[in-house]
């Protein structure tokens, strides 16, 4: 029996549908990956999976005493209490039994009598079954690996930032028990020691869970199936998403010819009942006209138009953009790196690199002159034009709409060009009429990336840049990013990102600054963080392997075997007709034998049509699993 069962789930926003007759289930053994444009309803299909808000239509249907954990991406936390206090609360269970055990040694202590110390083993059985002597270490393991030494546990949630708050509900929620786990964007505010540790933890529980994320890596390394919500639909791939990139295009291609072969197969069918309703095969044509009206038809697959970025500046910059001599960041009384020398260069594409809070976002506010450092010089070049991504602050006027955002950029220009312009965004349609505060976080992001990127700097300082866009988006950006000009300085957590984009990095290493071009395991090792790499990296060792590549020869003949099939497929169905036509013959039913005849082959013919159609479900599931 299924977990979670969905079906025919549909829900809008007043007059825009956000998904439609959506059906799906969670197994026990599930790791999904939710994923889909920014938009399209993927925090509001957890928010229904976890009772937050009522589906417009649909059934949902649950196991009997169902536990749903669920990370936010905005947690609303006690402030008042403190650390320790509210993530222990994830086992009221503990707490429960925790107190009767200490009342229970307690009144031993004053009364040893038999009645007492019976009591107290008792209780002591009961903990050691809930696990409860090793529930402090899990505790310690969870917050430690999420940063939060034993020196903070009892500051109040209050005192905390909003990415430190939400890895505070991570740790509850990891510690509580659950039947299924919703992380929504689980990675935003990890530095890539705690990804590697979260992935790791992910992989040993039992229970299953559904992840929206837009870190490709730690999909690859935690999910076996991708949901994919677009164009209010959700499309379900049995594979990680490296897999499901190749696994879609196929899909696309396969329901295009499956479309257009039905499509000329309905034309036909409506020639001929347009030539014979009237003719001597009137009834042929009736029998045509209802087989029409009964069939499925196949949606034409839409094709998302990419997004297409073009990053220019206008003009180059000297070669020697920026040197750093004997700096050092952070504040008086907390010295976060010293002894930095660097230099960065035209056209260099460098990605800051270490754990949170160790300066990375400190250093880039510093090469754009918004702090100073503690010490040493930092010289910039000639001719420098610098376009600054701060994810924290996305300067943006909230009373103008996404269109007068991007055309006070340029007044004189005409509506074309700016329409375009947010086009490249993914702003299209009454998209661009929306004020901006009432934008969502994916939306500020890419409206803000696009009013920076409008003013056509040559050096780029990024923090955090694909935070809260979409994997479209990202994919984009990082191309555009490659084929870019200019200079790059960036910080990310996204690991694929980071390799894709950057020639270089700048590494928090023992106090300092140094840099390389090592690959990031080879940098987690050189820091002391072998360990948790090489774990995560052994846990993905007891993956299935994946499967080699299978011939392109092999599949172009698999898919000439479903082909030929369809084609014999279409004419059965097309005897099939020719014999239930006959049966408007009314004089049909005063010749048994030829009835008989009749009733016997459209048995034989609906036999081997039911057989074709399970052939060409099997060759196609095969077909899509091996591209």
């Amino acid at each position: 029996m299924s977990l979670l069962k969905v079906e025919n789930l549909s829900h809008n926003f007043g007059d825009i549908d956000i998904f439609k007759n959506i059906s799906f289930s969670v197994e026990k053994n599930s790791r999904i990956g939710l994923i889909g444009k920014n938009g399209s309803g993927k925090s509001t299909l957890f928010n229904i999976i976890s009772g937050n808000i009522l589906p417009h239509k649909g059934k949902l249907s649950y196991t009997k005493k169902i536990k749903i954990s669920y990370l936010t991406q905005e947690p609303n936390l006690p402030e008042a209490m403190k650390l320790y206090d509210f993530v222990v609360q994830s086992r009221p269970d503990y707490l429960e039994l925790e107190a009767k055990l200490r009342q229970a040694e307690h009144n031993l202590s004053e009364d040893s009598s038999e009645k007492n110390m019976q009591n107290l083993a008792k209780l002591q059985q009961q903990f050691e079954i809930i696990d409860g002597y090793n529930y402090t270490t899990q505790i310690k393991l969870v917050l430690t690996n999420l940063k939060f030494p034993q020196s903070v546990w009892k500051k109040p949630i209050a005192n905390f930032s909003g990415g430190e708050k939400t890895r505070i509900q991570l740790a509850k929620i990891l510690l509580e028990p659950f039947n299924l786990l919703l992380l929504d964007e689980p990675t935003n505010h990890l530095d890539l020691a705690m990804i590697f540790w979260l992935e790791n933890y992910l992989r040993k529980i039992e229970q299953p869970y559904i992840i929206i994320s837009h870190d490709r890596y730690f999909l690859d390394n935690t999910i076996t199936k991708i949901f994919e919500l677009e164009n209010c639909r959700l499309h379900q791939y049995n594979c990680n998403y490296t897999n499901y990139k190749t696994a879609k295009k196929n899909n696309i291609e396969l329901q295009s010819k499956q479309y257009e072969r039905q499509q000329k197969f309905i034309k036909k069918t409506q020639d001929f009942i347009q030539k014979n309703m009237a003719g001597q095969k009137v009834n042929q044509a009736k029998s045509r006209q209802k087989m029409l009206a009964k069939m499925d038809v196949i949606e034409k697959p839409e094709v998302e138009k990419k997004i297409k970025l073009n990053i220019n500046s206008k003009s180059r910059s000297g070669n020697d953009v920026c040197k750093l001599h004997q700096v050092a960041i952070g504040y008086p009384d907390n010295i976060l790196a010293h002894n930095i020398n660097l230099e960065l260069f035209y056209q260099d594409k460098i990605a800051v690199v270490g754990p949170n809070g160790c300066g990375k976002t400190t250093l880039l506010k510093i090469i754009n002159q918004e702090l100073k450092p503690l010490s040493g010089k930092i010289k910039l070049g000639t001719g420098l034009q610098i376009g600054f991504y701060d994810q924290m602050h996305l300067s943006l006027n909230d009373s103008l709409t996404v269109k007068e955002t991007i055309w006070q950029l340029a007044p004189t220009a005409d509506q074309g060009y700016v329409l375009g312009y947010l086009a490249k965004f993914g702003f299209r349609g009454d998209n661009v009429e929306k004020p901006v505060s009432v934008l969502s976080g994916g939306e500020k992001a890419r409206l803000y990336l696009a009013k920076l990127l409008h003013e056509h700097p040559n050096f780029l300082i990024l923090d955090e840049p694909t935070n809260h866009l979409d994997l479209d988006m990202i994919d984009s950006l990082e191309t555009a990013l490659q084929d870019y000009e200019g200079t790059v300085l960036f910080v990310s957590h996204d690991r694929y990102f980071i390799e894709k984009v950057a020639s270089k990095k700048w590494s928090f290493e023992n106090g300092t600054i140094r840099e390389t071009s090592a690959n990031l395991e080879d940098i987690f090792a050189q820091i002391g963080r072998a360990q948790t790499f090489q774990n995560a990296k052994r846990n993905s060792a007891d993956k299935p392997k994946k499967s080699t590549k299978t011939n392109p020869i092999i599949l172009k003949k698999k898919l000439q075997e479903i082909e030929n099939k369809n084609s014999d497929l279409e004419k059965l169905e097309e005897e099939l007709i020719s014999l239930q036509s006959e049966f408007y013959d009314p004089n049909i039913y005063n010749r048994p034998q030829k009835l008989k005849k009749i009733n016997s082959e459209i048995k034989n013919i609906k036999d081997n049509i039911n057989r074709l159609r399970e052939e060409i479900d099997i060759l196609e599931e095969d077909y899509l699993q091996k591209v």
